[in-house]
């Protein structure tokens, strides 16, 4: 039996295997970045127009799920490349985004394996393609071009909107899909509606999707149980979904290349992937829905209820059951 120490963001493990090499090789041989590209094209290229909000919906997911994905294995790969397998199963979505925040401030703190002076995007997009066309222009155009993408994919993944979105459609699918448009105009008199033909469309979108989402009432302490919710309606572009899509599944298929490299294997055997064209890495921005999200709702000031704590509603659960 052999052990090796890892860290999780900043709780260390101590994992004890036979052959700890050969169970890390095939877990990162396991990964199969053509998963999300078989959801791109099912749901992208082959939806029926009758079902194209359900598969826009489906799109949207697999998009979240692309973005935890590639985000757990270059935690993974930063902390814990020779246990890959340990470090994803004990990472928390939680976790997972206490670190993400961390690299996006260079912490210098940051437990790490790897040889980094300074974690940040762009030093791990320098480790990541250390054997692509090394010194040349297009190899270091790629590490930038992916460092730029993941650091933007790391802003969407910490977005509270976007949080609230993919956990209403994983955890029991409440959401109604579809966008919003947004128009404004300036009153000639209080109170009377702008003419249709004078409003300015400010955002819209045909793909999106609207939920609830609960947030404290009455007090933001820690330990208040009082709850409101808040109607919350996002509005996306499903053509930027469908080319971040592909960029991700390229994403990860280059980290479980150095991932390889790390354990042992040839780096001749190994191959890294980019698009063709730099621009590719701007393109899913290119579209945009205008307005991005919106919440229009009862107004709840926190003078008007409340706040509680977990101890005083258990006693009156208990009192209403005598």
């Amino acid at each position: 039996m052999k052990n090796t120490i890892i860290i999780v963001n900043e709780t260390p493990y101590c994992i004890w295997e036979v052959d700890l090499k050969n169970r890390n090789l095939e877990y990162i041989n396991s990964i199969n970045p053509a998963y999300f590209e078989y959801l791109l094209k099912t749901h992208f290229e082959k939806a029926d127009e009758k079902d194209k909000m359900l598969a826009s919906i489906a799109l949207r997911n697999g998009y979240f799920h692309g973005l935890e994905t590639l985000l757990s294995l270059i935690g993974a790969f930063l902390q814990a490349p020779k246990c890959v397998y340990a470090w994803i199963s004990k990472c928390s979505t939680g976790e997972l985004r206490k670190l993400v925040k961390r690299i996006n401030c260079s912490d210098p703190t940051i437990v790490t394996n790897l040889n980094i002076k300074k974690i940040s995007w762009e030093s791990i997009g320098d480790i990541v393609f250390r054997y692509y066309l090394p010194n040349t222009d297009k190899q270091e155009k790629t590490k930038k071009l992916f460092a730029g993408f993941w650091q933007r994919l790391a802003y969407e993944f910490l977005d509270l909107n976007n949080i609230n979105e993919y956990n209403s459609i994983k955890h029991g699918l409440r959401i109604k899909p579809g966008g919003f448009g947004l128009q404004a105009g300036i009153e000639h008199k209080p109170g009377v509606p702008v003419p249709l033909n004078e409003m300015k469309t400010v955002g819209y979108s045909e793909y999106g999707s609207s939920f609830f989402a609960l947030e404290k009432v009455g007090s933001s302490e820690k330990n208040n149980q009082s709850l409101r919710s808040r109607k919350i309606s996002v509005n996306w572009r499903i053509e930027k979904i469908a080319l971040s899509l592909q960029l991700i599944a390229i994403s990860i298929d280059n980290i479980s290349s150095i991932l390889k490299i790390i354990n042992g294997v040839e780096a001749s055997k190994v191959r890294f992937h980019r698009p063709v064209n730099d621009s590719d890495f701007e393109k899913p921005w290119s579209y945009s829905p205008g307005v991005t999200n919106m919440s229009m709702d009862f107004v709840i000031e926190d003078a008007w209820c409340k706040p509680t704590t977990k101890k005083e509603l258990l006693n009156i659960l208990n009192k209403q059951k005598r």
